[in-house]
């Protein structure tokens, strides 16, 4: 199949060098996802795949991580079409496209210039908080940006001595990737399974334009429901009911000793310290509705939902904003889980999975929609 040319000024958003510490990284931002791509310089030497699997499900951040060399002599960059429907530049699923990328079109950056060029400023100014049960409770954070924009945040705080975790699934089941269901179907249905849930919020990044899958770890009862080996990184419990935020790679003493599990992306926060950030993604520094677990040095669990993309209402938060309010909130470490309009936060009042947030899809921001999703995370009463 003949490639299409793309012209770099078109299908490129963006090529930047950063320099994070003592390393180089490039990060290439393209119109469209694609599932990987081979790079050839003048010499037509290939520089192997370079894949994009840790990009989140969303169709909307499309980033590739290059190798520093390619930025400083041309080469041609060869694309493999991976959208699940017709494009503006590709029409069918595997079809090629090749441009060359030029190092006078680089933009030159650093760790320090990212944080501060995505930190809105967001001050908390008012706090509400109501009990749910014994060691649980939750509050609402009204807030401001710079610009003095409002931001809503909704924080669940839960002492793991009076709760449980679990990873909610459609219809309480351990069907792998099949089905599909909101966080209040996933929340009923456990209820009438006799969970005595409290509280849920979404959890993993998963492909909703395609299969369904997870992008990470889903672990139900001790069970393994999908991606029993990934190294994505996780928020869990396990079989002592300690909760971690980990992966496989950092922790491999905790393959098979969880009850709990979902994935997550960055883990942002380190000892109270920023952490992973993915510099240089839209994902990363966009304001957005975000999804997010923290725990603090006592062991206390931090459920945030912040609501986006309504100006007038709540007007999101970025992954350095995120790491602000969980330091705030006193969270060493903390992990970036699904967002967007798969935020929800739900809390059981009166004996009924109660929305208190306000979801916000990218197409249908303007109506309150709870997204069917794969997994969630609930909070169970012991």
């Amino acid at each position: 199949m003949t490639p299409i040319i793309l012209k770099e000024s078109d299908y490129i958003k963006s090529c930047t060098r950063i320099k994070d510490g003592n390393r180089t990284r490039v990060v290439l931002r393209t119109e469209e996802r694609a599932h990987y791509v081979t790079l050839t310089d003048a010499d037509g030497r290939i520089y192997g795949e370079i894949t994009n699997f840790n990009e989140p499900f969303d169709f909307t951040t499309h980033v590739f991580y290059l190798p520093p060399y390619v930025t400083e002599r041309p080469m041609t960059v060869n694309f493999i079409n991976y959208t699940k429907r017709n494009s503006r530049f590709f029409t069918e699923k595997g079809e090629p496209g090749q441009l060359t990328l030029s190092p006078e079109t680089v933009i030159d950056t650093d760790r320090e210039s990212f944080i501060a060029f995505s930190d809105h400023g967001i001050t908390v100014e008012a706090v509400t908080e109501t009990e749910v049960c014994d060691g649980i409770r939750y509050q609402i954070l009204t807030c401001t940006n710079r610009e003095n924009a409002p931001v809503r945040v909704y924080v669940l705080l839960a002492d793991p001595a009076k709760a449980e975790f679990s990873a909610g699934t459609a219809n309480d089941g351990y069907a792998a990737h099949t089905e599909i269901q909101t966080v209040q179907g996933q929340a009923e249905a456990a209820i009438a399974n006799g969970r005595n849930v409290v509280a849920a919020v979404n959890a993993d990044f998963f492909d909703m334009f395609g299969d369904n899958a997870p992008s990470g770890l889903c672990i139900k009862d001790g069970r393994s429901v999908s991606n029993a080996n990934t190294m994505r990184s996780f928020f869990g419990m396990d079989l002592n009911g300690t909760p971690v935020i980990s992966s496989y790679v950092e922790s491999p003493e905790l393959i098979g000793q969880l009850r709990a599990a979902v994935g997550g992306r960055e883990i942002y926060l380190r000892d109270g310290e920023l952490a992973e950030l993915s510099l240089c993604e839209p994902f990363s520094y966009t304001p957005h509705p975000r999804t997010t677990v923290g725990i603090r040095e006592d062991g206390t669990v931090i459920l945030m939902v912040v609501d986006g993309r309504l100006p007038e209402i709540s007007n999101g938060a970025s992954l350095v904003d995120l790491a602000a309010l969980m330091k705030y909130l006193g969270a060493k470490k903390a992990i970036n889980i699904d967002g967007g309009g798969s935020s929800t936060f739900l809390v059981n009042i009166g004996g009924e999975m109660t929305l208190l947030n306000r979801p916000a899809d990218l197409v249908r921001p303007n109506e309150p929609l709870i997204r069917p999703i794969f997994n969630s995370i609930q909070v169970i009463r012991k």
